[in-house]
């Protein structure tokens, strides 16, 4: 092997194992924000600071080359935590034209859309994750809550029946979602949660 294809060869090696220690200590900010929030309260600003580093270990990376929509995916979360929305929206926009296969990407889409007021691209970000993965419970049920901020009953119940029959415990959050509020009189959405199991 001549000595400027070994060379190549160690920076292509090198490159790889910074990309990869970046990413995962993007990720490693991330699950610090959701694993206080699951505990403690962190804050927003503490949220704000550990979301700005992942997205400052992310900018760092020079060639992402098949990582780029987890890149992506991983801003995304990262605006999301810091509340940044639109900036969020736009990360996991790109995402999804790269790996359109992604559920997690479409879920995150449509819970930054519910944020920022934009109830039909919520719906359509959960009508393509359902697509993605019909057995989701996750998908069916936060379709089944767009569906209801979007005073649409018909199609809520028929999500959150759905999301039911997949996973039972979603029973148990009925009650305590207010994004049901608007559809919580309507006979069919009464129908379906007074049934007794």
């Amino acid at each position: 092997m001549s000595d400027s294809v070994e060379w190549f060869s160690k920076m292509l090696s090198v490159e790889r194992v910074q990309r990869k220690k970046l990413i995962r200590e993007a990720e490693g900010y991330l699950d610090l924000i959701l694993v206080f929030d699951d505990c403690w309260s962190l804050g927003q600003e503490n949220r704000n600071v550990l979301a700005q580093r992942a997205i400052d270990c992310l900018n760092k990376i020079k060639s992402p080359q098949g990582h780029k929509p987890h890149i992506l995916f991983l801003k995304g979360q990262a605006a999301r935590t810091a509340q940044r929305y639109q900036e969020a929206v736009n990360y996991l926009q790109q995402s999804a034209r790269l790996d359109p296969d992604n559920i997690h990407t479409f879920l995150a889409l449509g819970w930054c859309y519910k944020r920022i007021d934009r109830m039909d691209l919520a719906i359509e970000a959960m009508e393509s994750a359902v697509v993605i993965d019909n057995e989701s419970a996750i998908a069916h049920y936060n379709l089944a809550c767009y569906w209801a901020l979007a005073k649409q009953a018909r199609p809520a119940v028929i999500h959150l029946s759905y999301a039911i029959d997949l996973d039972s415990d979603y029973r148990m959050l009925i009650d305590d979602e207010s994004d049901f509020d608007p559809i919580r009189d309507d006979q069919d959405f009464l129908e379906l949660t007074q049934v007794v199991v």
